[in-house]
C-alpha cells in the first residue's frame, strides 16, 4: 500500500469536496490503486465558517504557508486561486522545497507558469493541473499521455461554462444578456468578482494558454491570446444566427500557421453540423484534430466541487505512480516561443449588426462602401420596423470570406457615418 500525504489551502466547493470525496471513497480507492490518500493538513481564510465536512478532524493552520512545514508531505495541493499573491507564494515556495504541487489555478499557470514550472523542473517534482482546464474532462492526461505523439493540427472548444450557458439560456428562453447574467449569479455560476473574467473571455483564454503549450511545444505567454467577449451579444444576434442556421457560442481555439501562433477566443458563428454547436448549458467540450485523428471529441462537466475534484484525484494517482512523465509533457528547454499570428490576415466571413438611423438610401449607402473595398456580400437582410415610435434599425450583413483587415478598414468608414448609432458588431463565421 502507497501512502500520499498531502496538505490543501483553499476549502471552498472544489477543497470540501476532495476531502469529502477522500473520505467516502477512501477503502474504494484503497482496493482500486492500492493507494492511501492521507490529508495531513488543511488552511483557509476563516476557520469558523460553516463547511460541509469536520475540520477538526484535521489538522488546521491559520497560515498556509506551515502547512509547507509538515513533516513527510508529499503533495500541496493549492486552491486559493490567485493569479498572483499568496496562491504564487505557496506554489513557488512548495516546489523549491521539492514538494510535488496540483492546482486548479488556471490564471496563475497561464501568468506564471514558466518560471513555475522551470522550477518543477529543476528539483525533479511535479507541477499538474488537471483540474485547471475544462473541470472533469480528462483533457490534460489525453493530451500529454495519451495523443501525445501525434501531430496536433488544431484544437478548439468551449472552455466556459458560464458563458455557454448564458448563450444557450438566451436561444432557448429568448432572454435578453443581461436577464440571463443575472439568473446566472443567482445560479451560482458566476459572482460579481468573477463575471468579468468569464463573460469577457479572460477565463477561457487562461485555459487556452495551457493547451496550447501541450498541443503544440509552445512557451507559456499569455499575450499570444487574442481575446473578445461575449458582452456584445444581443438576443437580436442569437435570432440571426438561427435563421442562417448556426449558434453563437464562445470558441477558443489554437492552430499553428507559418510557424506563427494562432490563439483567439471569442464568440463566433457555429454550423450545426459542427458537435460544439450541440453542447448547451455549462458543459465544456474540447475538439482535436491530428494528423491520426481526424476528430477527437470530449464533451462533460466543465466546472463544479466534485468534476474539479475528480482531476485532482487523477493527478493525486498520476503523482503516485512515480511517472516519468513531465508536468508539461515536454523539457522547458525544448519549448518554443513562437510569434504571434497576425489575426488581421485571417480569412473568414462574418457577420455583422449595424444600427442605423430609420432613414431612406442608407442600406446602399452601405453597400457602397463594401462595393469600394470589394467585399462581397452573401446575404443582407434589413428587418422590418414594427414599432413606428422606433428611430433605430438593425441591418444585418453576411459577407463571403475575406481578409479581417479589410473588412475592418470598411467598418470604420461606415462607422464614421452620422446615421450609424453604435458600435458595429461582428462575428466571424466557422
Amino acid at each position: 500500500m502507497k501512502n500520499l500525504n498531502i496538505s490543501i489551502a483553499g476549502l471552498g466547493n472544489v477543497g470540501s469536496d476532495l476531502i469529502k470525496t477522500i473520505i467516502n471513497n477512501n477503502v474504494f480507492i484503497k482496493n482500486k490503486s492500492d493507494l492511501s490518500i492521507n490529508v495531513i493538513g488543511i488552511s483557509a481564510k476563516n476557520f469558523l465558517k460553516k463547511r460541509s465536512f469536520n475540520i477538526k478532524s484535521y489538522n488546521w493552520f491559520d497560515n498556509p504557508k506551515d502547512l509547507l512545514k509538515l513533516k513527510d508531505l508529499n503533495v500541496f495541493v493549492e486552491l486559493i486561486g490567485e493569479e498572483k499573491g499568496i496562491s504564487y507564494e505557496l506554489v513557488k515556495l512548495a516546489l523549491k522545497k521539492k514538494i510535488n504541487v496540483i492546482t486548479a489555478n488556471k490564471a496563475l499557470l497561464a501568468k506564471n507558469g514558466l518560471e513555475l514550472f522551470e522550477i518543477a523542473e529543476k528539483n525533479n517534482v511535479l507541477l499538474l493541473y488537471e483540474a485547471a482546464v475544462a473541470g472533469g474532462i480528462p483533457i490534460i492526461k489525453t493530451l500529454k499521455n495519451n495523443i501525445f505523439l501525434n501531430k496536433i493540427k488544431k484544437i478548439s472548444g468551449i472552455l466556459n461554462g458560464t458563458t455557454n450557458y448564458i448563450l444557450t439560456t438566451m436561444y432557448k428562453d429568448n432572454l435578453s444578456f443581461n436577464k440571463v447574467l443575472s439568473m446566472a449569479k443567482n445560479k451560482g455560476y458566476t459572482s460579481e468578482s468573477e463575471a468579468d473574467l468569464d463573460i469577457g473571455g479572460l477565463d477561457s483564454a487562461h485555459k487556452l494558454t495551457l493547451l496550447t503549450t501541450i498541443c503544440f511545444g509552445s512557451k507559456i505567454n499569455f499575450s499570444n491570446n487574442e481575446i473578445t467577449g461575449i458582452e456584445n451579444v444581443q438576443i437580436l444576434d442569437i435570432i440571426n444566427a438561427e435563421k442562417l442556421g448556426f449558434k453563437i457560442k464562445l470558441i477558443s481555439e489554437a492552430y499553428i500557421f507559418n510557424d506563427e501562433i494562432y490563439c483567439v477566443t471569442g464568440p463566433k458563428f457555429i454550423t450545426n453540423s459542427n458537435p460544439l454547436a450541440n453542447v448547451d448549458g455549462v458543459l465544456n467540450a474540447i475538439k482535436i484534430e491530428t494528423d491520426q485523428l481526424k476528430s477527437l471529441f470530449l464533451a462533460g462537466e466543465g466546472a463544479g466541487g466534485k468534476a474539479t475534484a475528480s482531476s485532482i484525484l487523477s493527478d493525486l494517482l498520476e503523482i503516485s505512480s512515480n511517472t516519468n512523465i513531465l508536468s508539461l509533457g515536454y523539457k522547458n528547454k525544448n519549448l518554443i516561443n513562437f510569434k504571434k499570428f497576425d489575426t488581421l490576415h485571417i480569412e473568414s466571413a462574418f457577420y455583422l449588426r449595424i444600427m442605423v438611423k430609420d432613414e431612406t438610401g442608407v442600406l446602399s449607402k452601405i453597400t457602397g462602401f463594401f462595393k469600394d473595398f470589394n467585399i462581397s456580400i452573401e446575404k443582407i437582410f434589413q428587418l422590418p420596423d414594427n414599432n413606428k415610435m422606433q428611430t433605430s434599425i438593425p441591418i444585418v450583413i453576411v459577407t463571403h470570406s475575406i481578409k479581417k483587415n479589410i473588412l475592418l478598414m470598411t467598418i470604420d468608414k461606415i462607422e464614421n457615418q452620422r446615421f450609424v448609432l453604435e458600435k458595429i458588431n461582428i462575428i466571424p463565421i466557422d
